[in-house]
């Protein structure tokens, strides 16, 4: 029952990718100025939790690209690759 779970489920993303894409595009335009206006307030109420919000942030995305770099430059290839043909 599990695989015909997993089958059934499988088709029903890829059946409705387009519109998930476009939900998703959707919400982050709304959401894009009200969590980015958010930052802009932090930073001037509170600077030392900004500063070390921003820390983490970095700290997290530079430790992601290490563990993640080949997989991230094969993706890149092959999009590169994909315009070029």
């Amino acid at each position: 029952m599990d695989e015909y779970y997993t089958k059934k489920k499988k088709e029903y993303y890829l059946k409705n990718r387009e519109k998930r894409l476009n939900y998703q595009n959707k919400y982050y335009q709304k959401t894009k100025y009200s969590y980015s206006r958010k930052m802009e307030i932090s930073k001037v109420l509170e600077p030392e939790e900004y500063g070390a919000f921003k820390k983490r942030v970095s700290s997290y995305n530079k430790e992601y690209y290490r563990k993640n770099k080949a997989k991230i430059m094969a993706k890149r290839n092959a999009a590169k690759a994909a315009r070029l043909k």
